[in-house]
């Protein structure tokens, strides 16, 4: 076991499955206990069960501002402390016309996306404690932006919408809790292979009127590497990004998509 993240609490928000399980797996591997936290409580009490005594399950509304003003008590009641690392991972996806995207639509993706978001750096920035600006201790936060924030797409606007205003409050709460020695980042995966894609294919190929599996076959196609990009891919990036390694980097924005943006 790597020691980087030894004796650091962390909680990893739409952890039970996808990106927020690969991520949490990967930092209770490096020495963090984690609290899984996921609107889905089952899903994350079987994520939390395999990944041993290290992790917790803590059911999370990120869309509710009071839900998640409870994790710093919870991360206290599950492990003696409060969390000093946030992934802001949870997220939801549709996939409808540009033209055709209901208020419903519209609201359901930002209300998690972009407001659940903001919702979580307002909590950390008040329940991480001050720190020395660059010491191995300091806190940090990775926000899950997406490529998908950086480009255009004629078929989930609400969806793009939404990661660009995660990349934006990154921006803004770097600058504004830098002085509490508090760094924030974004990881902007692309395509990974996770249940998410199993349904975009599903949706995209309907959409366009192919086959299923089509959508997907032309999307890898189209990326650089020539391939899709896995759980592990994000969480080593947001790990880098929440370790000391990368102590004096905050409110950027790293690509975890082989290539399909390159900045």
């Amino acid at each position: 076991m790597n020691d980087r993240f030894q004796s650091r609490i962390a909680v990893v928000t739409g952890a039970a499955q996808g990106i927020g399980a690969g991520i949490a797996e990967r930092l209770v591997f490096e020495g963090a206990k984690v609290l899984v936290a996921d609107l889905d409580l089952d899903a994350a009490e079987a994520t939390a069960r395999r990944l041993g005594s290290s992790a917790s399950a803590f059911r999370l509304d990120v869309a509710d501002r009071a839900s998640v003003d409870t994790l710093p008590e919870a991360t206290r009641t599950a492990f003696g402390a409060t969390m000093d690392l946030l992934v802001c991972n949870a997220g939801v996806q549709t996939w409808t016309r540009a033209v055709d995207v209901t208020t419903e639509e519209w609201d359901a993706c930002l209300d998690v996306n972009a407001r659940g978001a903001l919702y979580c750096l307002q909590m950390a920035s008040r329940a991480m404690s001050q720190a020395v600006p660059g010491s191995p201790e300091a806190p940090a936060i990775v926000a899950m932006a997406s490529i998908q924030g950086r480009l255009a797409g004629p078929y989930y606007p609400h969806y793009s919408a939404s990661k660009a205003a995660v990349l934006s409050l990154v921006k803004s709460f770097a600058v504004a809790l830098a002085p509490q020695g508090i760094r924030v980042n974004a990881v902007a995966p692309g395509i990974v292979d996770t249940p998410l894609w199993d349904r975009a294919d599903t949706a995209l190929s309907a959409l366009t009127g192919n086959n299923a599996g089509e959508a997907r076959t032309a999307r890898i196609a189209a990326v650089p590497l020539q391939r899709a990009g896995t759980p592990a891919d994000v969480a080593a990036a947001a790990a880098f990004l929440l370790s000391p390694d990368a102590s004096y980097i905050t409110g950027e924005c790293v690509h975890v998509c082989g290539g399909d943006v390159m900045l």
